[in-house]
């Protein structure tokens, strides 16, 4: 092979520049050689040609310089073009000319060898109206032998977390002018790959990103002995260090402008690495239950179980809860020790490391307060790198049970009425006084009032808290009495140690009931927190007086009668009341569609005089109904263009209120009046709907048609005095999580609507004629099983020209079934099946006559019966 000197590039590149630089004509230019690759690699070469006159599209000539002479090789125009010599390679398309451009291409050859290392040349053709420029370019083309070489012994290791670990790997090549050698260390896990370290080829050392914390502090390194070993070594295994490891070798060229290009690599498998988890032998227990006196000390010990006690800081929690789940979200904090044995805790508990796996909590002076379940929680560190810790397990002990014993306060509790009403509005006063206390030193007591309504025997009661003090002397009320107790009408006191007052200072008739109280004993903790130890009761005491109940009175009466649609319809509410006390009045119109039917709420006036629409939700009419109070005990109710749908059975509920001593209102009674009816005289005619169809049992794909026919009994002989709002519905909650959908809708102006679809198959809806609505369900579903029905709203034509709404009607059910397609489901299964056993009874038939003509033959010796002898009688 022959090597051109620097110098020789220098001239050729000095004169090509002053050739351009004089000619300014046509410009051909190639990559700066030399072109250095490895024998079996591929190699591409571009070309371009740029400042030329003629077509865009320029044709291209590649050439080779071969024992002082130019062989051509191919050509982008000339399909007969190439030597001899090359002819071959070329139709294999091992050599290839791909045009990038219309004045660029590229030569391709696949697998160069040794003999392919030469000057190439590529030439373009004139297209100029004068020969001005260079017309080629040349670069050379070194081909050298393959010489990489990675030995690497294959290495399986378990290494325990924590630990160091060293893999060897040795990459060598024959080193040529221009070449360099890069080394690189991968760890695989399952399907993905992370590269850890690389070498070169600029004799640099890079890491990975993930890695690079680790590389700086030493924990992950190359060993760099020399003669080609490149080993890695890891001190302080991670979990995530397990994997399968991967040394890779690179040879590389620098080419011109300082660009590295890799012209081959290899690579192998040293062996995979197990790091065993220091959380999987990390075990925490305490010892047994214990039982103390008050004023003892309890002495606990938490005891760790591991393989590498001398690698590990450990951080340890004492927790104490009242139950024994060992969770230490749900406990309390005693104590906790860092790994560097900084404590943290109170004066009156302590914790120590008695041995390098165990620790004493001690608490002196215990009391009731300290009795609970206590588990302790370790935390085991692991150093990654100088001043960096990692957690490597956390494990919670189970929870011994601490008993500590003391005697708790007895008392009993006795309620007393002070002061009774006669009536209402009257004060009431109870007195709760504690009797008969031992052991109460340093006990506090608080109190809790308490109200029971007077129900019967089989009625089941219900407890009100009327007020209560915790353990800090503050006031808790109930919701129901916290406005009362707030504005003073509700006095509670504490007048001695032993005895606590409940006043009431303007008594309710909703306070007729049975009131007792509750006394608790709280004893103080060592931390300075109270603690409950005990509830005692009293008996009861009634509150009640005898006073009757209040009565109202509601009268209806029509004043505007209603005789066809459009007119007014009005009523008047008049109501009386006994045995209130300044009371006032909210009233609320009600219709009753039909006997025994549907109730409707319409309008409703409060007692303050605010005026609300219930359900009166007919965006057309919402101005059309009108309450209001036009005396005392007076009320007027009128609704103005009246339909056929507002028939009905029209009546006022009224609700009488009346105000206690704090200015609140309280509902006294309810009342309803009698019914007024609105009915037309020519009500018009009476519709009836009904809805069947001919397939409602179907399989998937096929569509069904559901048909919702409208008849009138006493209709109009002109039909454009009708018009139908017709709704379809899907019913599926006789199914379990089933609802009602609405799949389709058509207004009474022809507008088709889908409000809510079932989400699974299409629908459409059509007008068969002016009675008759029908919905197709397209290619069905299982999920379009389930009851049909439809609503009908009739739209009549008055006389006047106006559009009255009637009542809607709905249709019968009809119920869809989708059977399950047995036959297109198992069609295919039986023909293969049967064909299957077919050609397996056929090969068994011929299998065993070939056997029973080749194999079981035998030849028959010829014995004559006449030959045998007789046997003797002896033998016989």
């Amino acid at each position: 092979m022959t090597l051109f000197t620097n110098t020789d590039h220098i001239v050729r590149f000095v004169l090509l520049s002053l050739t351009c630089a004089l000619t300014l004509g046509r410009i051909v230019t190639v990559p700066e050689g030399p072109l250095i690759r490895v024998e079996g690699q591929d190699i591409s070469i571009p070309c371009e040609v740029n400042d030329y006159e003629g077509p865009r599209e320029q044709d291209f000539e590649w050439k080779v310089m071969k024992g002082g002479n130019e062989v051509q090789i191919i050509s982008t125009f000339d399909s007969s073009y190439s030597d001899s010599s090359y002819a071959a390679r070329v139709r294999n398309k091992d050599i290839t000319v791909d045009r990038t451009g219309d004045n660029t291409v590229v030569l391709k050859i696949k697998r160069v060898t040794s003999d392919d290392s030469a000057f190439y040349s590529c030439i373009t053709t004139s297209t100029d109206s004068s020969v001005k420029g260079n017309y080629d370019a040349s670069i050379q083309v070194l081909v050298i032998p393959e010489s990489l070489k990675i030995i690497s012994p294959q290495t399986s290791k378990t290494v325990p977390e924590g630990s160091s670990f060293k893999l060897l790997c040795t990459a060598t090549i024959d080193f040529v002018e221009h070449t360099y050698l890069s080394v690189s260390w991968a760890i695989k896990r399952g399907s993905s790959s992370q590269t850890i370290l690389t070498f070169g080829p600029d004799e640099s050392m890079k890491s990975e990103s993930s890695y690079s914390e680790r590389y700086a502090d030493g924990s992950v390194r190359l060993d760099l002995a020399g003669k080609g070993q490149f080993d890695l070594i890891v001190s302080q295994a991670l979990p995530s260090d397990e994997g399968v490891y991967m040394c890779s070798a690179s040879e590389w060229v620098k080419e011109r402008g300082g660009n590295w290009e890799k012209i081959f690599g290899n690579s192998t498998e040293v062996g995979e690495v197990k790091v065993t988890p220091t959380a999987q032998s990390f075990m925490v227990t305490v010892a047994p239950n214990a039982t103390l006196n008050t004023d003892d000390t309890l002495h606990l010990t938490c005891t760790t179980e591991t393989n590498n006690y001398d690698v590990l800081g450990m951080e340890v929690s004492w927790f104490a809860s009242a139950t024994p789940s060992s969770v230490p979200g749900s406990a309390r904090l005693l104590v906790h020790m860092s790994r560097d044995a900084v404590v943290n805790g109170s004066d009156l508990l302590s914790v120590s490391r008695i041995s390098p796996n165990a620790f004493k909590l001690d608490i002196h002076n215990v009391d009731s307060s300290d009795s609970g379940y206590y588990f302790c929680q370790v935390v085991a560190w692991m150093q990654q790198s100088p001043g960096k810790w990692y957690k490597v397990a956390e494990k919670t002990s189970n929870a011994v049970n601490v008993i500590v014993t003391s005697l708790e306060p007895s008392y009993d509790v006795t309620l007393q009425a002070v002061q009774t009403p006669s009536f209402s509005d009257q004060p009431t006063e109870l007195e709760c006084k504690l009797i008969d206390v031992k052991n109460a030193k340093g006990v506090r007591m608080t109190v809790a009032w308490n109200y029971r309504k007077i129900t019967l025997g089989d009625m089941p009661v219900v407890i009100e808290m009327i007020a209560s003090m915790n353990e800090n002397w503050d006031l808790q009320t109930g919701e129901k009495y916290k406005d009362r107790v707030d504005k003073g009408h509700i006095v509670l006191s504490k007048v001695k140690p032993d005895s606590f007052k409940l006043q009431i200072l303007h008594t309710r008739d909703t306070d007729r009931g049975d009131y007792f109280c509750t006394v608790t004993a709280w004893t103080q903790s060592r931390d300075g927190s109270w603690k409950k130890s005990k509830d005692v009761n009293s008996s009861n005491v009634r509150i009640n007086w005898t006073q009757q109940s209040p009565k109202i009175a509601v009268v209806a009466v029509p004043m505007k009668i209603a005789f066809s649609g459009g007119d007014t319809f009005e009523m008047s509410c008049n109501v009386t009341g006994e045995n209130l006390q300044s009371p006032l009045y909210s009233t609320l119109i009600k219709v009753e569609e039909s006997v025994g039917g549907k109730v409707r709420k319409i309008i409703s006036l409060s007692r303050d005089s605010v005026l609300q629409l219930e359900e009166w939700n007919d965006k057309d009419r919402l101005d059309s109904v009108v309450l209001e109070k036009t005396s005392q005990h007076e009320y007027r109710f009128r609704m103005y263009g009246t339909q056929i749908s507002d028939t009905g059975f029209y009546f006022c509920e009224v609700t009488a209120w009346t105000p206690d001593a704090g200015n609140t209102w309280s509902p006294a009674t309810t009342k309803s009046s009698n019914k007024v009816k609105v009915a037309f005289d020519d009500a018009g005619p009476v519709f009836n709907v009904s809805i069947h169809s001919d397939t409602l049992s179907v399989f998937p794909e096929e569509t069904t048609k559901i048909d919702c026919v409208i008849s009138a009994v006493g209709a109009a002989s002109n039909k454009d005095d009708f018009s139908y709002e017709v709704a379809w519905f899907l019913d599926q909650t006789r199914y379990k999580e089933g609802s009602v959908h609405n799949i389709a809708l058509v207004d009474r102006w022809g507008v088709v609507k889908k409000p809510h679809p079932n989400g699974s198959s299409d629908c459409s809806l059509e007008r068969i004629d002016e009675k008759k609505y029908r919905l197709s369900i397209h290619k069905t579903q299982n999920s379009d099983y389930g009851d049909y029905y439809c609503t009908v709203t009739p739209w009549v034509k008055s006389s006047d020209g106006s559009w009255q709404k009637s009542k809607d009607i709905t249709s019968e059910n009809v119920f869809l079934v989708v059977k399950f397609a047995m036959w297109e489901s198992m069609k295919l299964p039986l023909l293969y099946g049967a064909g299957a056993a077919v050609a397996v009874g056929l090969l068994s038939v011929l299998i065993g006559f070939i056997s029973a003509r080749c194999c079981c033959k035998q030849d028959v010796e010829d014995d004559p019966r006449s030959k045998r002898r007789l046997m003797s009688m002896e033998m016989d």
